[in-house]
């Protein structure tokens, strides 16, 4: 037994490393470029101040490295039951036919988007919220540090849903991979400070029903609006969306 857990604790360590490195990485390029380097040509996509929050920096990487080690070994977790057989993950592409592959991305993203919103309700409750969420909302202007800076209990709420889905639901492993990519892209990038995607996104279908950076920067600024993830639909329905005219 002792083998086994010791085998599984340094697993452990090498995706909290491997975590770690990924967040520092793209965390700090996206920094250099958008907060240091500050292009002219991306001025006018500059979403806040950018000088106001460079002193909380070295905390959002704090509580960011906590984060990562609380994922490590819930993600450890979910490779050993994947590569065991016990969830619903399949390797043959045409176990559930070609066209079932993108369907269960986008089942999955709903149902993230779906949990995460209502949690992200809760979590703003003002007990919850003092206790729970207000880490994350010290960065009232977000940076490109600020994706993975939760309070321990937010980071498990963050990371144990997927783990969860993976027993009901099938998912091709490619579809796998790629939303694990898609989270950590909608994290940082909503986190940027800077409206990044294209303005003829933003002025058709991208905008009207995908968060975006500006909407997300909005939910830092007046804390009681804009809560999904990557979709707007509950937002809408829920009457909670805010933008931008």
């Amino acid at each position: 037994m002792l083998p086994i857990i010791t085998e599984f604790l340094i697993f452990s360590l090498f995706i909290f490393f491997t975590l770690s490195f990924r967040y520092l990485t793209v965390s700090s390029i996206l920094y250099w470029f958008l907060w240091v380097h500050r292009p002219q040509s991306w001025e006018k996509r500059r979403l806040q101040n950018l000088d106001r929050h460079k002193q909380k920096i070295k905390t959002e990487i704090k509580w960011s490295i906590l984060s990562c080690l609380i994922f490590a070994p819930i993600v450890a977790l979910m490779m050993e039951i994947i590569e065991a057989g016990y969830t619903k993950v399949y390797l043959n592409p045409l176990e559930h036919g070609w066209l079932y592959i993108p369907i269960s991305l986008f089942i999955y993203l709903f149902l993230h988007d779906t949990y995460f919103y209502w949690t992200h309700l809760w979590l703003h409750t003002p007990q919850i919220y003092r206790r729970f969420h207000k880490v994350h909302h010290e960065s009232i202007n977000p940076t490109p540090w600020t994706s993975f800076c939760f309070d321990p209990l937010e980071s498990f709420l963050q990371a144990i849903i997927i783990p969860i889905l993976l027993f009901l639901i099938p998912i091709h492993i490619s579809m796998l991979v790629f939303l694990l990519i898609l989270m950590t892209i909608f994290g940082v990038i909503n986190h940027t400070g800077y409206e990044v995607y294209p303005r003829s996104w933003m002025r058709g279908f991208w905008n009207q029903y995908w968060i975006t950076p500006t909407h997300h920067t909005l939910h830092h600024h007046k804390f009681n609006c804009n809560y999904g993830l990557y979709f707007r639909f509950w937002d809408k329905l829920m009457n909670t969306d805010v933008m931008k005219k």
